[in-house]
């Protein structure tokens, strides 16, 4: 197949839109991660409790980030001090703990570089009038967004996207052939109803050639 394994490494396989080339990896793949994808569901689900909580008290109550995080900070401080007094030697002859790893940083950072590469090429391009369809889509989307922003709640984007992050990389890597079955050929209709409708736009190379009176 043209994209397939034998071709292009599985590494830099990247999912895209519903079609007849697209990957079979799914698109949990890129949050290859073992707190997102539910390994240890007691970690994770503290993690997915302490944003919603976090962003509820931010929200309805008023919470002030920075003089929280530093009023936890002192706590812990305050409780580590009772606990070298309670258990003099709870650390003694430990090793510090390493919640990263080495490789999971230099993945991070390596993905992340591509990432902001990536969008400064574009960003480029398109600032740049490399593309003139580009930097038209994107004048239109900048409006659309210009004129919309102010009917939407930005707070309640980044609690769609905290809770989309932990349930939707988890959902479509243990249900892709689910998603897949019953997804697949609803977006295939749409897909084809966009090809349809894209079809009877007039191009000016249709009329360029044609004589008016």
């Amino acid at each position: 197949e043209l994209f397939g394994a034998s071709l292009v490494p599985p590494s830099t396989l990247v999912f895209r839109s519903w079609g007849p080339h697209r990957p079979r990896h799914p698109p949990a793949a890129m949050f290859d991660s073992d707190l997102l994808m539910w390994k240890n569901p007691a970690l994770t689900g503290a993690a997915l409790a302490a944003f919603n909580v976090l962003y509820l008290m931010v929200v309805f109550f008023d919470l002030c980030i920075t003089p929280f995080f530093c009023k936890v900070g002192i706590f812990c401080i305050f409780a580590g001090l009772a606990v070298k007094f309670a258990v003099p030697n709870l650390l003694a002859g430990k090793e510090a703990p390493h919640p990263f790893s080495e490789e999971v940083v230099q993945k991070i950072a390596a993905e992340v570089t591509v990432a902001l590469n990536k969008f400064s090429a574009r960003a480029v391009n398109t600032v740049m009038w490399q593309s003139s369809s580009k930097t038209a889509k994107a004048l239109v989307f900048l409006e659309v967004v210009r004129r919309f922003a102010p009917w939407f709640s930005f707070t309640f984007v980044v609690f769609l996207v905290g809770n989309g992050i932990f349930i939707v990389s988890y959902v479509t890597e243990n249900q892709w052939g689910l998603i897949e079955q019953h997804v697949q050929p609803q977006a295939e209709k749409l897909i084809a109803f966009k090809d349809q409708l894209k079809s009877r736009i007039p191009k000016y190379t249709d009329v360029k050639d044609q004589k008016w009176d």
